[in-house]
């Protein structure tokens, strides 16, 4: 509540005065009303008088009206406000607004203390406060108020007197400045000894301030250096406070300063005394700084004045050793680092106090060099781990010596903390932002300033560090179709609509092409809400995009391949029930896709089957697949067979079964006319496998005819001319015996066709009779043979060791003689003669080859070779029948393999074959 003094003329009040005495008077039941009349007039005389008074100011003011009820007249004169002004409603605003809003404030402080002291009834309370006048001069007055409660408790209206102390403040206010213009410390005491005056002399001199010595007892801040006799020394304040006499010390005191610096002084100490009244108020005391009186002393005093100020002040702490390792000096932050007082400190040893890893850095000052340490540091004494930066220098003395060294300290633990932190989490953040492959941005809402980083600007695919643009350049980079939504959705963020930013959009990188990002922020707002400044990261979504699509794209094609699928296609679920149906199962069905929603799978299938449908449906589940063929009954009663196949796939992390259901009426169909056809194709073999008998049967007869019949004259042939030419040798000429040798070996040949048609006819009706062969020994065993027809030819023969198949033994052997014989005639005119055998793998198959370097052959007669009776050289040049390689073509082919041969005139021949299934 606010309470401040203001004026009413008493003389507007005398009516409600003259009713109040009545009022008042009331009780006294006896008094007449000429002695009640009697009694107000005299009463409203008195107070009539004490208004008109001039050296003060009475009044009563009502808290409620915020007017006054009564104020001495002569307000009038100080304000220049009429009394009538000051007792209406709201009639204080006149004073309260003349006087200053600190001393109203001062007003206020005060009221609320001496209310808070008194809880209960009136309470009274001194102030002073400064008015400013009619003329707009400033006026002091000293109001002594009144503060009256209701019933309730409440404040209801003030009583007071104020009388003006203009011309005491001005006097007090040049005491005031005299004094603390003073050079010399001035310090005034009440009776009490408490300090009431305190200039900046006494401060400089003490190192006391003002506000904290003003209050205290004079011993608390004045302390002076004990007598040689040990008896405290102390100012004569007692004898002046007795005797009402000034004293002065004849000698000089030693002043302990605050900071415990110890000064000479001269003191001066009088009594403070009202005008006719000699008992003393309390005391002045006026110091001397006896420092000051040579000039070299006050500069001495004047820099250590700065040193220690800038030592106390210094955001380091500061320390002075000597020789012996003790601490002679320490100013606040050193004991704020060490957390120990000045007292504590000073005089102990740094051995004891110091980290051993701290003491070479005071030895380097007392070597006479400068020390450095910077690091962890451990106080044994308050088991705390700080870390802290040390810088050593020596101290020298006049001659040069050193005495000592000084200790510069600063405790960096928090800034080092901060930066170990500030890096662990921009490494963090580095490593979580390069493992995301995003970049950062930062918006200012308000001045349209864009920043981009390094990392931004190379998924931009741009090569500068970073980049400060505007929004409007970036709305520019981003694609045309893109920018109504990314500006709705920033707006709404601004607004607060949305708890973040995100959107994924399309813009422009270096060539000109678009890609995909995702961006997301979050805006920072003031104390109102709005948003000041924007943060947020963008990743490049490209390829996601472009899986995605192609993902749809895939999802589309799948789903109009499975509708275009010619087999009917759902997936069933546990219970049976059908989902994903394709159109082709409701053509089958004869139902619709609702239809079959509310079927199970079962209900599809005719009724003999469902068991074993259902049997396969377990069986899918428990091995993954089953099939089965069935038929299903359409929705008009036709039954269609089907292929039934039941898969395990996992959808929406559930086991369900995907079932095709193939239409085999065709193939069921062509298995019938299959049977059909079997059965007739049976029946032409039947007469075919006759046929073939009876072939069979003549080619017997005729190989028999050919064996016996054409032999017989052959015979007689050759015995004949051989007995003409032996016994009729000498009738003959030589011409003659010519002819008979030519005849001779003419039917010798015929023998030899005639055995090796007979040779090329039972290989043709001989039965296989398959074993595992040693092909490798047979080959060898063959070579046997040819050299010892004619061992006297050189011929390198290489046969590859370990060929093994599955073969006819006889009939491979005829073959493998005919081709090594081949290869053994056609290198009888080669003089360095080569023949190998060997095999290889082609094609999954194997490749066997008999190769030599003999006559060899025009390839382009090569489907002539394996003909019966074709011959690609003379008698003359190379003997044979024209047989062997039919023979072998025979053989093969009845073994399921193929024959072909490659070869040069005059380089060479190479015949391969196959035998098909060579393994067992």
């Amino acid at each position: 509540m606010t309470v401040l003094p203001a004026g009413a003329s008493f003389w507007l009040l005398r009516n409600a005065q003259q009713q109040t005495a009545i009022t008042e008077a009331a009780p006294d039941l006896a008094a007449t009303p000429t002695v009640q009349a009697t009694h107000a007039d005299t009463l409203a005389r008195d107070v009539d008088e004490a208004l008109a008074c001039r050296g003060h100011i009475l009044y009563r003011l009502d808290l409620r009206r915020k007017a006054y009820d009564y104020i001495s007249p002569n307000i009038e004169s100080l304000i220049g406000e009429a009394p009538s002004a000051l007792i209406s409603d709201g009639g204080c605003s006149h004073i309260q607004s003349r006087i200053p809003p600190g001393d109203a404030a001062h007003i206020r402080q005060r009221i609320r203390a001496a209310l808070s002291e008194t809880p209960t009834g009136p309470c009274d309370v001194e102030l002073e406060y400064r008015l400013r006048d009619a003329q707009g001069q400033t006026r002091w007055l000293r109001d002594s108020v009144r503060l009256v409660r209701d019933d309730s408790g409440r404040i209801c209206h003030t009583t007071g007197a104020a009388i003006e102390i203009t011309e005491t403040k001005t006097a007090e206010q040049r005491v005031l400045v005299t004094l603390r213009a003073i050079g010399d410390a001035v310090v005034a005491t009440d009776v009490d000894g408490r300090i009431t005056l305190f200039n900046p002399g006494a401060s400089a001199l003490t190192g006391w301030q003002e506000d904290e010595a003003v209050g205290r007892p004079l011993t608390d801040v004045l302390a002076f250096v004990p007598t040689v006799s040990r008896r405290p020394a102390a100012l004569p304040v007692e004898s002046v406070l007795k005797t009402g006499t000034a004293l002065r010390c004849p000698e000089a005191m030693i002043l302990i300063a605050r900071n415990g610096r110890h000064i000479p002084v001269l003191d001066s100490t009088a009594p403070i005394q009202m005008a006719g009244d000699p008992a003393p108020i309390g005391v002045v005391i006026v110091l001397h700084d006896e420092r000051a009186s040579s000039e070299s002393l006050r500069r001495l005093n004047e820099s250590e004045a700065r040193y220690r100020t800038l030592v106390e002040s210094s955001p380091v702490g500061i320390f002075h050793f000597d020789r012996e390792h003790h601490i002679t000096f320490v100013n606040s932050r050193f004991s704020d680092i060490l957390e120990r007082s000045a007292e504590q400190l000073i005089g102990l040893d740094l051995h004891t106090l110091a980290d051993e890893a701290v003491l070479p850095a005071v030895r380097a000052a007392l070597e006479g060099h400068q020390g450095r340490y910077e690091g962890p540091y451990h106080d044994s004494e308050t088991a705390r781990d700080i870390r802290i930066s040390i810088r050593t220098a020596p101290v020298f003395d006049t001659p040069g010596n050193i005495v000592g060294g000084v200790g510069i300290v600063e405790d960096y633990t928090a800034r080092y903390d901060a930066e170990r932190k500030l890096r662990e989490s921009e490494t963090r953040y580095a490593l979580a932002m390069r493992g995301t492959n995003e970049g950062l941005w930062d918006w200012s809402p308000l001045t349209m300033e864009l920043f981009l980083s390094s990392r931004l600007m190379a998924l931009l695919g741009e090569a500068a560090e970073s980049l400060r643009t505007t929004s409007d350049a970036w709305l520019a980079r981003m694609h045309p179709d893109d920018r109504d939504v990314y500006y709705l959705r920033m707006v709404a963020h601004l607004k607060g609509e949305t708890q973040h930013f995100e959107l994924e959009f399309r813009m422009a990188t270096h060539d000109g092409s678009y890609r995909w990002f995702r961006s997301r922020g979050i805006a920072q707002r003031d104390e109102q809400g709005n948003a000041y400044r924007m943060v947020g990261s963008m990743g490049d979504i490209t390829a996601r995009k472009r899986a995605e699509m192609q993902l749809t794209n895939e999802l589309a094609f799948s789903r109009t391949l499975v509708d275009s699928l010619p087999v009917g296609l759902c997936v069933a679920q546990h219970d049976g029930s059908l989902t994903l149906l394709n159109p082709y199962l409701c053509r089958i069905t004869g139902y619709t896709a609702n239809d079959l929603g509310a079927l199970a799978i079962t209900d599809l299938i005719v009724a003999e089957d469902r068991p074993v449908i259902q049997q396969r449906l377990e069986r899918a589940y428990d091995e993954g697949a089953a099939w089965a063929e069935t038929q299903v009954e359409s929705r008009d009663g036709r039954r269609l067979p089907v292929s039934f196949l039941a898969r395990r796939v996992m959808l929406h992390d559930v086991d369900q079964l995907l079932c095709i259901t193939t239409d085999i009426s065709e193939r069921k169909n062509a298995e019938q006319q299959m049977r059909n056809l079997n059965r007739e194709l049976e029946s032409r073999v039947a007469d075919r496998t006759a046929q073939l008998a009876a072939a069979v049967k003549e080619l017997e007869t005729f190989s028999y005819s050919v064996s016996h019949d054409l032999r017989s004259p052959l015979r007689a042939i050759d015995g004949y001319a051989r007995i003409i030419r032996d016994d009729y040798r000498e009738a003959f000429t030589q011409e003659a015996h010519v002819l008979f040798e030519r005849m001779l070996a003419a039917v010798a040949r015929m023998s030899d066709l005639i055995d090796d048609l007979l040779e090329l006819s039972r290989v043709s009706r001989r039965p296989l009779n398959r074993h595992s062969i040693d092909l490798s020994a047979m080959a060898e065993h063959v070579v046997e043979t040819l050299v010892q027809a004619k061992p006297a030819r050189q011929v390198s023969i290489n046969i590859d060791p370990g060929m093994q198949l599955f073969a006819d033994a006889k009939l491979l052997h005829i073959a493998i003689e005919n081709l090594l014989g081949n290869a053994w005639k056609f290198t009888a005119k080669v003089a360095d003669a080569e023949i190998r055998f060997f095999s290889c793998r082609e094609n999954k198959e194997t490749v066997f080859c008999v190769e030599d370097n003999g006559a060899g052959f025009d390839m382009r007669y090569a489907d002539k070779l394996f003909g019966p009776f074709q011959r690609l050289h003379t008698d003359r040049d190379f003997e044979g029948t024209g047989i062997g390689l039919a023979t072998v073509s025979r053989i093969i082919q009845r073994h399921g393999g193929r024959v072909w041969a490659e070869g040069e005139v005059g380089k060479g021949a190479c015949f391969y074959f196959t035998l098909g299934e060579t393994d067992n």
